[in-house]
């Protein structure tokens, strides 16, 4: 009897929202002393949520001191119920609080309860998965919400339920810019005629698409007939009636019409201060950082600054006397917005050094957001829009430099720049050194993370292979598993990504190093030399040079060498165009060493093959190529290249070259030429055609120093998986995950294995960076399809020049030189098309290789002894008969 009405109760609760007041007896805790006498942990457990539910402002502190008083684990049926029934009540109460981390952590120790103990009964979709789904939502890891909803219609049954999940649905889709999605999953669920309630829900969200689509008088038709539709008769209606007015604000916002605006944000409040007083946190601070971005869009800076003041003390951050503790900050995306909107008033009130301390803290708070994002994708949107908060910051410490000459400026220019710059990346890297160092062989949550990858990776080679829709919907759970399996390690083993942003220059190789960035307005470029900072460079118009890259690119290396060839001068007039656009402002001196740090669309160009003077020739061999007077080499960014420490001690040297002579891909006629002449110049393990097998590529990965893939390389499916053809078997970017040792150094002489998608803020999500992600501290990749003769040559030359200096940059420098120099069948052969598109990409290194045997001067010497021994054999053999 007790556990039904405890599920009306929470029913109640959870769906109202509303506070109830039940009278405390002094008898209380003399029954849960009973209960526990008595061995009853089911009824307990629900003198403790009685207990919880008559004081909510303490709710959440006192069902956490009743899981750690419980005596025991549950053990049948009903317990599970009611332990079940104890999580997620304390994930309902840390919402309430505006806890939304501990608010996730509860509601999936719900969701992993319910999964181990198979509690059917209990209704996990409206409890578990829709609650926990919205806080997903909240933090803006829509593809985990996106999981969870899917799981909750599979769940449901009743139509009420399935239409408010499509709801859900249409935030999320509307949340990732997904907009034909959103209406679809919307208008299934207006097609179930669900109640008043769910209707209204679905409608109030059709109307924030509209407004994301720009039909502005559609959405405002929208919500206007739904808040004339909906009357605050209760908690639950005042609930949905305040989100109505709260999107007709932002609507009359869009418009600037802002009287309006604040008129039903206004209304909105009101509505949450007599329903919710002491509850619904968020969304009262989500109001007053509206209403506070309403009087700074008309310039009223005194009144945005008290209610951006009152979201920041309502989310808890700030002490007694109003003042920010960083300590306090956590991931939010509401503390992203009200930093933004702070920053923004202390720009317009000419305080440009209080406006960069609100970007700062806006980006530790979008930093604190992101490393609870488990999907390297959702990471890498989010480095999207982190990308244009840094710009912001970016524009206003170079202003301040302008005026000042302060060079502590610069410094911060290069560290927001870094913040934009392979994120993902370095999460990577660093997760894996930290649990390496661990040695966790043993380690349950290790084994099981491994076990998981090993599943996921083999069961997206056979979506992309064999096109199987019926496995996504495994691969979703495995991915989910496995994203709780990392949380876990994460925090056992303490290896969260890094906030810091201090880069240590000092830590640098003395050369030049020249960071990129290209916002949505401005290019800028750091100018590092000798370990300072020696300047940075404003490019105004951000779009023209990215077009004017991209177009370059696209036109001379990517569509084939023909525009280069059937036209040499215009290709040595745009090379010299991108070369006074993007170089030649830093005034870089002949011989000087040079890493770039490319972003954007720059990451699809060599720097090698810029024409650096402008003076035509005929004689390609004499054109001002970079390459002759400077030596390049590559990073994804600083912070990536100084968190690579990883040295193999293995075996030195494998090769795998591919010639497809039997496959149905282009034979590869030079790469059995490349692989002898490599063989000339170092020692080691070489495999062929049928012999390079997956299994023989896995267990060389793991004890080589040098590995070299001569093959096919493309991207595959519809997402540009980068890929490896190895014959009859493919290898795909994502089976790298599961690696733990890796080469130092990689050489993929095959095409496009510097090519993949671009994602903003991140990078190219390329084949050479997925090497670097395991370990690896460097790889030579391509950049655009290879000539197969070049590639042959060019590596094969790599290997003579890298036994010489040891220098892989400089080695890969000197052969590229070494083809110009050689005699060609063709004048056109000089041309970048054919030489530059393999680059060094990551930490420079010495490396020392064997020779091979060199058996021809011990075989002369052996047939000369023999030939004397048997001379003297014969001569002996003459004189004892005479």
């Amino acid at each position: 009897m007790r556990r039904q009405l405890f599920k009306f109760v929470v029913l109640i609760l959870l769906l109202h929202g509303g506070i109830f007041t039940f009278a405390q007896s002094d008898k209380r805790f003399s029954i849960l002393d009973t209960l526990k006498a008595q061995n009853d942990l089911t009824n307990w457990i629900y003198e403790q949520l009685d207990r919880a539910n008559s004081q909510p402002q303490v709710a959440t502190q006192l069902i956490i001191k009743a899981q750690k008083q419980a005596w025991r684990t549950s053990k049948n049926a009903d317990e599970h119920f009611a332990w079940l029934n104890l999580l997620s009540t304390l994930g309902y109460y840390q919402l309430l609080d505006g806890n939304i981390l501990g608010s996730i952590n509860s509601y999936e120790n719900a969701l992993v309860f319910f999964r181990k103990n198979q509690v059917l009964s209990y209704n996990i979709a409206e409890y578990v998965l829709k609650p926990l789904s919205n806080n997903y939502t909240r933090l803006g890891d829509y593809e985990r919400a996106l999981y969870l909803q899917k799981q909750g219609i599979a769940f449901s049954t009743d139509k009420n339920e399935i239409a408010a999940i499509y709801a859900n649905m249409g935030i999320s889709y509307r949340s990732m810019g997904r907009l034909t999605d959103a209406y679809s999953v919307l208008n299934k669920g207006l097609s179930l005629k669900p109640n008043p309630k769910v209707t209204v829900m679905l409608k109030n969200i059709l109307a924030e698409v509209l407004y994301d689509d720009e039909k502005f008088g559609e959405a405002a038709a929208v919500i206007n007939n739904n808040i004339k539709q909906q009357k605050a008769l209760n908690a639950e209606t005042a609930y949905w009636l305040m989100g109505a007015h709260t999107t007709s604000g932002n609507i009359y916002q869009k418009l600037d019409q802002f009287k309006l605006a604040n008129q039903q944000y206004f209304k909105a409040l009101q509505l949450l201060n007599h329903y919710f007083l002491q509850t619904r946190v968020r969304e009262r601070a989500n109001l007053y950082t509206k209403i506070a971005s309403v009087y700074a869009s008309q310039l009223e800076l005194q009144k945005a600054g008290i209610y951006a003041k009152k979201t920041l003390s309502t989310l808890g951050i700030v002490n007694e006397n109003g003042q920010i503790l960083k300590s306090r900050i956590y991931g939010d995306n509401m503390l992203v917005d009200v930093f933004l909107m702070l920053s923004k008033t202390h720009l317009q009130s000419n305080e440009p050094n209080l406006a960069l301390n609100y970007i700062d803290l806006s980006l530790l708070t979008a930093d604190k957001i992101r490393n609870e994002f488990a999907a390297d994708k959702t990471k890498e949107r989010l480095q999207g829009d982190l990308k244009k908060i840094v710009e912001q910051g970016i524009d206003i410490c170079y202003n301040l430099y302008q005026k000042t000459g302060d060079g502590s400026y610069l410094h911060h220019i290069l560290a927001l720049a870094e913040q934009s710059k392979a994120r993902t990346l370095l999460d990577q890297i660093q997760a894996n050194q930290r649990l390496l160092s661990k040695n966790l062989k043993k380690d349950s949550n290790f084994l099981k993370k491994q076990r998981l990858e090993q599943e996921i990776s083999y069961l997206e080679k056979q979506l992309l292979e064999k096109a199987d829709p019926t496995l996504s919907k495994t691969i979703d759970d495995l991915k989910f598993d496995l994203s709780l399996v990392n949380k876990t390690l994460a925090k056992q083993h303490q290896y969260l990504p890094t906030t810091d942003t201090d880069i240590d220059l000092k830590k640098l190789p003395p050369h030049r190093f020249i960071e990129y960035f290209i916002g949505q307005h401005n290019t800028y470029i750091v100018n590092i030399n000798q370990n300072q900072i020696v300047g940075v460079v404003k490019i105004a118009n951000a779009e023209k040079t990215k077009l004017a890259i991209g177009n370059f690119v696209q036109t001379y290396f990517h569509q084939g060498p023909a525009a280069m060839m059937n036209d040499p001068e215009g290709f040595f007039t745009a090379s010299h165009h991108i070369y006074r656009l993007i170089l030649a402002p830093l005034k870089v001196k002949n011989k000087e060493q040079i890493t770039i740090i490319p972003d954007g669309v720059l990451g699809y160009l060599s720097f090698d093959g810029l024409i650096s003077k402008p003076h035509f020739s005929d004689h390609i061999a004499n054109w001002p190529f970079l390459i002759k007077s400077n030596l390049v080499d590559y990073a994804f960014s600083i912070k990536t290249l100084q968190a690579q420490n990883h040295t193999q001690t293995g075996d030195e040297f494998s090769g795998l070259f591919l010639t497809h002579s039997k496959s149905d891909k282009a034979e590869l006629k030079y790469m059995e030429k490349e692989a002898n002449l490599i063989r000339e110049q170092v020692a080691g393990k070489f495999l062929f055609d049928g012999e390079v097998q997956l299994k023989d590529f896995n267990a060389l990965f793991a004890k080589s120093k040098v590995m070299h893939i001569g093959t096919h390389a493309y991207l595959s499916g519809s997402n540009n998986e980068p890929t490896l053809d190895f014959g009859k078997e493919k290898f795909y970017l994502f089976e790298l995950a599961n690696k733990t040792n890796a080469p130092n150094l990689i050489v993929l002489s095959a095409c496009q294995t510097a090519d993949g998608v671009l994602a903003n803020g991140e990078g190219i999500i390329s084949m050479a960076r997925g090497f670097n992600a395991v370990g690896s501290a460097a790889t030579i990749a391509s950049l655009w399809n290879v000539n197969d003769e070049a590639a042959a040559t060019i590596t094969a030359s790599f290997y003579r020049y890298l036994k010489k200096h040891k220098n892989p940059v400089v080695a890969l420098q000197q052969a590229k030189l070494n083809w110009m120099k050689s005699e060609k069948t063709s004048n056109s052969l000089l041309l970048p098309y054919y030489w530059d598109s393999l680059i060094y990409i990551g930490k420079n290194q010495e490396i020392h290789l064997s020779e091979p045997t060199n058996w021809k001067a011990p075989l002369i010497a052996i047939f000369a002894l023999a030939a004397v021994g048997l001379g003297a054999f014969i001569y002996t053999k003459r004189k004892s008969m005479n």
